[in-house]
């Protein structure tokens, strides 16, 4: 077997699922601070 191009494999594979989860992660707290703010331009603040 082929260790060393194996292991490349499983180090390129986990590379581009830590970016892709830094992409998401990234696409949740876009989404927390969007509500975030959603939510206080929605309150009455002259009460």
């Amino acid at each position: 077997m082929n260790t060393n191009k194996d292991d490349k494999n499983i180090k390129a594979f986990y590379e581009n699922r830590k970016s892709k989860n830094f992409a998401v992660l990234g696409i949740i707290i876009g989404m927390v601070v969007l509500f975030f703010f959603i939510t206080i331009l929605r309150m009455d603040i002259t009460g």
